[in-house]
Order: C-alpha cells, then sequence, then structure tokens
C-alpha cells in the first residue's frame, strides 16, 4: 500500500530538505499540540522517512498523522498541496493493519453500522424529512440534500433553509431517506466506505433529475470536488451551496430583507473556502442587510484560520477542537463584532462550543439564520 504514497515523494524531500516550517503556525493541530510532529512539516518528514523504509507505521505515527482537520492552510503557505498527501497517509493507515485513534475510527464504524457518523436512527431522520411537504414535489428546480449535522444535530438550520426557500418562492423537493454524502468517512481515510456512501447517493439524487442544493459545507465540497474522483465522472450532477443561491435570490429582488442595526464578521469554512472557492457570495448576502456593518477578521478568505472540527480532529480531540474554536472566536472578538457568522453547521457547532468554553458573549450563527430572521 507505501505505493499510493510514492507520488508525493518528491514533497516530501522538499519539505524535509527546505525545513522552512512556514505551515507551522497556520496549522491547528500545531498551534494546539505544540509538537512538531503534529505540524503538516512533521507529517511530512515522517512520509520521508517512511518511504526511505527508516520509519515503521506505527500506533504513534497514526495518532500524529490523524491529528489533522484537513483544512488545508499548510497548502497557502507552502505551495505544495501537503494536505492531499496527508489525507493519503490517512487512508494508507486506515487500510494497514495499525491501530488507529479510536475517535476517528469511530467515525467508519458509525458510518458503516448506521448510516451515519452520529450512530443516530435514521428513522428519526426520516420522521423529519417525510415531515417536509415539497418532498412530494414531482417537479422542482432543486433537490434540498440535508446533511447528518444538520439533521442530527441542528435541526434548526434546516429550518431557516426551509424558511428562505419558501419566502422566496424556491421550487425545490427532499429525498425522504437520509444517507451521509461520505464526507467524515473519507475524512478519516476510510475511502472505501465513502464510495459506498457516494454510489447510494448519487444514484438517489440523479433519479430526482434536478440541480442538488447543498446546505452543508462538508456536502457541498463532497458533490462537487470528491463525487467525480469516487464515481470516476467528470461531473455527477450540478450543485450548489444554499449561500450562492441566496445571493442570487437577493440579487434579482426575490427576499426582501429588514433591517439589522449590528456588526458582523464572516468566518470562512474550510471546505467552503479554501477547498471550494467560495468567498465572495456569503460576504455580498451579509453586506446585502440594511444596516449591517461586515468586518473582517484578519485571517480571512483563502487565509482564514480553521475552526478545528474538521478532518474528525473533533471527534478524535474534542477538548482541542473546542480549544482552537475558542481561538477563531477570540480574533472575532477583536473586530469589535457582536455576531460572528459562518456557513457551515460543523463550523457552527464548534465556534459556538469554543465562545461557551471562554464566557464570550459574541453571538454564533449561521448565514441561513441570519437571512431568516430578516425576512
Amino acid at each position: 500500500m507505501i505505493e499510493r504514497l510514492e507520488k508525493y515523494d518528491e514533497w516530501a524531500r522538499a519539505c524535509m530538505h527546505v525545513r522552512c516550517g512556514l505551515c507551522r503556525e497556520n496549522c491547528p493541530a500545531y498551534s494546539q499540540l505544540r509538537l512538531d510532529s503534529y505540524s503538516a512539516k512533521g507529517k511530512m518528514t515522517m512520509l520521508f522517512y517512511w518511504l526511505k523504509g527508516r520509519l515503521e507505521p506505527d500506533a504513534v505515527l497514526a495518532e500524529r498523522v490523524f491529528a489533522c482537520t484537513s483544512c488545508g492552510l499548510c497548502d497557502v503557505a507552502c505551495g505544495y498541496e501537503q494536505s492531499a498527501a496527508i489525507q493519503e497517509m490517512k487512508g494508507v493507515l486506515f487500510d494497514s493493519a495499525i491501530s488507529l485513534p479510536e475517535g476517528y475510527k469511530q467515525i467508519s464504524d458509525r458510518t458503516r453500522e448506521s448510516g451515519n457518523p452520529y450512530a443516530e436512527d435514521r428513522e428519526k431522520a426520516r420522521t423529519f424529512l417525510e415531515s417536509i411537504p415539497e418532498r412530494n414535489a414531482e417537479t422542482a428546480d432543486y433537490t434540498l440534500f440535508l446533511g447528518c449535522t444538520e439533521l442530527y444535530r441542528e435541526q434548526e438550520q434546516v429550518t431557516d433553509v426551509l424558511r428562505i426557500l419558501r419566502d422566496a418562492d424556491v421550487s425545490f423537493s427532499v429525498i425522504s431517506e437520509n444517507i451521509c454524502c461520505g464526507s467524515p468517512a473519507y475524512r478519516v481515510g476510510d475511502q472505501k466506505q465513502a464510495q459506498e456512501q457516494a454510489l447510494s447517493v448519487a444514484k438517489m439524487l440523479k433519479e430526482k433529475e434536478q440541480k442538488v442544493l447543498a446546505s452543508c459545507a462538508g456536502c457541498y465540497r463532497m458533490f462537487s470536488h470528491y463525487y467525480p474522483l469516487l464515481l470516476e465522472e467528470e461531473n455527477p450532477f450540478p450543485v450548489i451551496h444554499s449561500v450562492q443561491l441566496i445571493d442570487q435570490l437577493i440579487s434579482d429582488g426575490s427576499l426582501d430583507l429588514q433591517p439589522l442595526d449590528a456588526k458582523v464578521t464572516y468566518h470562512d469554512p474550510c471546505h467552503l473556502g479554501r477547498h471550494a472557492g467560495v468567498y465572495d457570495e456569503p460576504r455580498r448576502v451579509l453586506s446585502a442587510i440594511p444596516g449591517v456593518e461586515l468586518v473582517e477578521m484578519e485571517w480571512n478568505r483563502k487565509f482564514s484560520k480553521c475552526c478545528g472540527a474538521g478532518g474528525g480532529f473533533r471527534s478524535g480531540r474534542p477538548d482541542d477542537a473546542i480549544a482552537v474554536a475558542a481561538h477563531r472566536v477570540k480574533e472575532a472578538e477583536s473586530t469589535g463584532a457582536s455576531i460572528l457568522v459562518t456557513a457551515c453547521p460543523f463550523c457552527l457547532r464548534n465556534l459556538s462550543d469554543g465562545a461557551k468554553s471562554i464566557g464570550s458573549d459574541i453571538e454564533v450563527r449561521t448565514i441561513e439564520s441570519l437571512i431568516a430572521d430578516q425576512l
């Protein structure tokens, strides 16, 4: 299986010999754990010696490699796609007989056993989905795909999205069955299970023959960037994120927004921003609310700091993930904003917990929540 890593030999060699370490201070794992082996540079150094046969993979190496949020900020600092190499390292370790960190492994186990990373009863999601009247729409412009975090942890997010779509008279349908898109399993190296999830989800979405509307940043990235790889199909189906649609609806006058006298700052989710290039739409949406003053954090757009929740990090190291989020909340507070806005239900959860952990008064919201309240 090590053959899968040989394509990164040049990158590992460059990192090993240049030793610049520019990726370290940007790395959420390193910033929290303060050991070089947790940084992208440290992981690439381990990869170098692994490829040379001078380092045998074991549980300690796996613990270091899996301590990665998959944020990709190391790629911005370096120029090499270090995050891709680290993701492949996760995959090789997952497929080997190496003992993996339990918190990460349970994401894969739960997805395989229950169909979602939270090990929740799928009937609970089915009951909720079947309560949405639009699920019976025979013809529609969009199929709304709701992610696991929205359905099992942040159902208010779903309510906000539905309210916006209905207010703007958007024609949409909903699939009655919840099947995880596969992103959580993929992020912890279980590419086989992620592919199984992708095959099942793609079959359902293709049958609808409609553009897919995703209100979860992780699902959006999975559909637009990883389904073509997992399904070996260039464009399985067209997909748009809910924030992109809201931007269009505001532009064409389909949404009439009430004023809001508030200073807000925006946190770019790694999935939606750095990995998918969606930067302008959320900022246009926030700026379109009368009375809102949008202020930027120092680390924004492609340089945005990670909230600490991705890549299985929250499941594997929950206390560290919340501590990383708390640092991001402090950066938001330094702007003078009273509201910290994001466009990802997972960022919403972690940033909220980070704010709570330090007793912050800043309000953490999603764009959909903010817009729904201003209709």
